[in-house]
């Protein structure tokens, strides 16, 4: 498995109607909490693919938004940036 993390933070924003309507942006605030998601590819070799795969679009100049990291020591270096 691997993590992809976005370099931003995320805004989220509550459900229409979820919150009676006030005019500030007040209710729209980035995450509290970084946000991540964890990979499988079902397999180890399908992972590693996705990996590959990741990895040779930004190496030819592909804009990632996200970084990639393969373990939960990558993940803490990661947020020591």
């Amino acid at each position: 498995p691997f993590y992809l993390v976005p370099k931003k933070r995320y805004v989220y924003v509550p459900p229409k109607n979820f919150r009676e309507k006030k005019d500030s942006d007040v209710h729209k605030k980035s995450s509290p909490f970084v946000s991540m998601w964890y990979v499988w590819g079902g397999s180890q070799s399908n992972t590693d693919l996705l990996v590959k795969a990741y990895n040779d679009y930004q190496r030819k100049g592909g804009e990632c938004r996200c970084d990639l990291a393969r373990g939960k020591s990558a993940l803490r270096d990661l947020r020591r940036k």
